[in-house]
């Protein structure tokens, strides 16, 4: 019973033997989404800019069972998503899914506290790194004429925050990008979709003087999201069960906005 259920899982996501790369999956989301591909049976890129934790992470996929390498990358530097994409491609032959999770914060700022160098930062590592991810990756995906592509944004891009404009703005970018290459790219049979994330609990969320007991009041689910409600949700959208969904904006928030 257990071994009919597990192959119909597998039959289900089809992820194995899938090459994936996760950007920012040393901790958090990524590191989760890196976790659940793995256990289904990908093959994964860990790749954070702290390569201690992508190390860590890779150790731990490995360590489960599965199959994973890891690159330090920070994706805001050109050369460094292109070695990522060299060392993916090397160990696993081709790439089969991106995940463009890596992002920088806003730190609580609202329009008239916010500097011009702080506003070039976040669109550099939130909007320019993920063009720049993908851009190196379609290769590997046009040439098999099929591949998955998912973008990880914010509600804070859909109005969700009330401050970080400078945030808000580029992940709205990533969504407006995200649809365009749908249109762009579904004639390579290639899905682009984006996850629009919910107060999650993550190391980047726990900004000072923020209260999870105010946020938490305020969800009809009536609980903060967890890394791994957000990765769930990455694993469908890169997965064959995906297969006619395209150019959408999936939203795990627990009833936040709807």
């Amino acid at each position: 019973m257990e071994e009919r259920i597990e192959k119909a899982t597998f039959d289900y996501f089809r992820l194995k033997g899938q090459s994936a790369v996760v950007t920012g999956s040393g901790n958090g989301i990524g590191r989760a989404a890196a976790i659940m591909l793995a256990d289904l049976g990908a093959r994964v890129m860990v790749c954070d800019i702290e390569a201690d934790s992508a190390c860590r992470v890779a150790r731990e996929i490995t360590a489960r069972g599965g199959e994973a390498v890891w690159n330090r990358c920070d994706v805001t530097s050109l050369d460094q998503i292109r070695d990522t994409v060299r060392k993916t491609a090397e160990a696993f032959g081709t790439i089969d899914i991106l995940v463009n999770n890596a992002a920088g914060f806003g730190g609580g700022k609202t329009f008239d506290k916010m500097t011009y160098e702080e506003w070039d930062r976040l669109i550099r590592i939130n909007l320019t790194g993920t063009y720049m991810f993908t851009n190196e990756v379609l290769p590997f995906m046009i040439e098999k004429q099929h591949g998955k592509i998912c973008m990880v944004s914010s509600g804070a891009a859909l109005g969700y925050d009330f401050s970080d404009p400078h945030y808000a703005a580029s992940k709205a970018g990533m969504i407006g990008l995200a649809k365009e290459l749908a249109q762009e790219l579904a004639r390579h049979r290639i899905n682009v979709n984006v996850l629009g994330t919910g107060l999650t609990d993550t190391r980047m969320a726990h900004l000072p003087g923020r209260s999870w007991e105010d946020e938490t009041r305020g969800l009809p689910w009536y609980r903060v999201g967890t890394p791994q409600d957000q990765a769930s949700a990455i694993v469908f959208l890169v997965s064959e069960a995906a297969e006619y969904i395209t150019g959408q904006v999936l939203c795990p928030n627990g009833g936040a906005w709807m």
